[in-house]
């Protein structure tokens, strides 16, 4: 009986700005398209138009849920198609910082689709600070990691912007 007076616990809205869920959306936009090979196009439309996830939750001790029907489109799209149009530069740029036994194809699916979304950013996005673009996917990371990746990340976003922009 006493289950039944407790209220039941409901998932809390985070509250995160658009740019930022943007750079998620295009992080599980790219993860989906590497695990499933989802075409570019049906990928952007599931997103922008709604018809894929317009809120994920996370696995976290307060079980944040977050709403991405508020995010950036245009940030989001531009993420998306500026990475696939320059996947051989930036894959490239990436293995370069990353361990010689660490090549792309070896690292994290997850991992690679936060390295390629912030390497895009890096690369091409020159209205953007660097050190904005490095803690957003940090800070984003850490939705999905909580060890040695979110420090990985940040090396190899912070030695890609060193090589060319000053930071």
């Amino acid at each position: 009986m006493q289950d039944e007076q407790q209220p039941k616990k409901t998932k809390k809205q985070k509250t995160v700005p658009v740019r930022s869920l943007s750079r998620l959306a295009a992080v599980l936009a790219l993860y989906q398209m590497d695990i499933a090979g989802t075409d570019l196009g049906i990928i952007v439309d599931e997103f922008v138009n709604a018809k894929g996830p317009s809120a994920i939750s996370l696995d976290s001790d307060e079980g944040m849920q977050i709403d991405l029907s508020s995010m950036d489109t245009d940030l989001f799209q531009d993420i998306l198609h500026g990475m696939v149009a320059n996947q051989q530069e930036i894959d490239k740029k990436i293995h370069e910082k990353l361990n010689v036994d660490w090549p792309m194809a070896r690292v994290d699916t997850t991992l690679r689709a936060i390295f390629r979304a912030g390497g895009y950013e890096m690369l091409k996005r020159n209205d953007i600070p660097p050190k904005v673009i490095i803690n957003e996917y940090v800070e984003l990371s850490k939705a999905f990691f909580n060890g040695r990746e979110t420090n990985m990340i940040n090396a190899v976003l912070d030695s890609i912007a060193k090589d060319i922009r000053a930071l």
